[in-house]
């Protein structure tokens, strides 16, 4: 056994000890953020919720360009196959928990980025002023790696096994780990590089809007037409999702192993309560409740692309026999590409790795952002920090992949945690602090 596998080892059993006590308490605490936000807060606040659409192209692109990136799709294939590994046949049970929590966390997103315009601080600074400097630090480094290392880890592996897949079957070339990396990885760290290195925030804030409205735009007409080819697979993607309710695979504690992995999807992907969003609306001078609404856009849409599509197709691969969980990622993603080109062609081939390798590029520069913002550093310090966690996070990409998968999972539960504890102090007193 390697360094790898032994660091793996002990990042994937510290994260399953701590998830199932973490999740019980971010709901909670979710749900009284929420409804204090609702109820005390947000009436006090003036101006009106209208979104203006100046106001929405900015810190939406860059939400949703974070947001949505290829851990839509390897993280959501990566759970389902934990899922099934232990035991559950209806991997649909992971969608149902997954749109449950969704229904206390979506109204985080809007409160966080409510209470961060109220307190006209990002993320970091509110976490120092609530809490404790040492707090604000570990949040901003953990975030720092989560985003960077973490989630740019699930790029670099989305984008090189679309690669591997494409060359494999359509050109009959295999790429051994050391010509992936140079021809594959090596190049998108070059491409994100010399923009980062530009130094332009205008052409990278365009470069965002453009490739991820894109992406998501053809993702949708892409899942658009699979749905209606395959119509009658829903009563059976509905039926999986409550046999898979009604008949859970507990983990620690007795909580549902689905709960666990959907929740973690959840925060993972549409980012709520882990602080991004509140982040973002500093790209704007929109008044809190406009702020708040714009927020819940990339909420929603990347929910609805992570875990209702993934989950749908890859129901429908493995009711028709393409898709075998348990598997590693490559061959995931792999049976997950087969699926869409069974029923959609080459159409959704195509759509399929244009969207993997837009959307994970526009994380991979997203991530960048978030960084500036919690690190006063120098630019060309920034710059240097970031290149050296996404040149770290694409080599083990391809060289130790599962080890960024249970670091991200264990980042989720220090970043969420201490930014949810933080907002929640704030909506019980703090608040009333603030001239609204």
């Amino acid at each position: 056994m390697n360094i790898l596998d032994i660091v793996e080892k002990i990042i994937g059993t510290i994260s399953n000890t701590v998830w199932p006590i973490f999740l019980p308490c971010v709901l909670i605490l979710g749900a009284f953020l929420s409804i204090r936000t609702f109820t005390k807060i947000q009436p006090q606040t003036s101006g009106k919720s209208k979104v203006k659409f100046a106001n929405l192209i900015g810190p939406a692109s860059i939400s949703l360009g974070a947001m949505i990136g290829t851990g839509a799709i390897i993280s959501v294939l990566g759970s389902l196959s934990n899922l099934v590994s232990k035991g559950q046949t209806h991997i649909e049970a992971m969608a149902i928990w997954a749109l449950i929590g969704a229904l206390i966390m979506v109204p985080v997103s809007y409160s966080e980025t409510l209470c961060s315009k109220v307190m006209k601080k990002t993320p970091k600074e509110y976490i120092g002023m609530l809490l404790s400097p040492k707090f604000a630090a570990i949040y901003g480094i953990g975030f720092c790696a989560l985003y960077v290392f973490g989630f740019g880890g699930f790029q670099f592996s989305g984008m090189d096994s679309v690669v591997t897949i494409v060359t494999d079957q359509y050109l009959s070339v295999s790429l051994n780990q050391v010509q992936r990396y140079l021809f594959i990885v090596v190049p998108i760290i070059l491409i994100v590089g010399i923009i980062v290195l530009t130094k332009k925030h205008d052409l990278f804030i365009n470069a965002m809007t453009y490739m991820i409205g894109t992406a998501v735009v053809a993702y949708f007409i892409f899942f658009t037409i699979f749905i209606v080819k395959t119509h009658d697979h829903i009563p059976v993607y509905l039926n999986g999702m409550i046999e898979g309710m009604t008949n859970p695979v507990s983990a620690m504690l007795g909580v549902p192993l689905g709960f666990i992995l959907g929740m973690q999807r959840v925060i993972q992907t549409a980012e709520t309560g882990l602080g991004a969003l509140a982040m973002s609306a500093q790209e704007s001078d929109s008044e809190p409740r406009e702020a708040a609404m714009i927020s819940l856009l990339p909420t929603i849409v990347t929910i609805l692309v992570s875990i209702v599509v993934t989950t749908y197709i890859a129901s429908y691969g493995v009711t028709n026999g393409i898709i075998t969980f348990p598997a590693d990622s490559v061959t995931r993603l792999k049976d997950f590409f087969m699926t869409a080109s069974d029923v959609t062609g080459v159409f959704g081939l195509i759509v399929l790795c244009m969207f993997t390798l837009l959307s994970g590029l526009t994380t991979l520069l997203g991530s960048y952002y978030f960084l500036t913002v919690l690190f006063d550093n120098k630019e060309n310090t920034n710059i240097a920090i970031y290149l050296a966690l996404i040149i770290t996070a694409g080599t083990l990409a391809v060289f130790g992949f599962n080890i960024v998968f249970d670091a991200v999972d264990l980042l989720l539960f220090v970043v969420g945690g201490i930014n949810v504890t933080a907002l929640a102090v704030f909506a019980a007193k703090k608040w009333q602090e603030y001239k609204l």
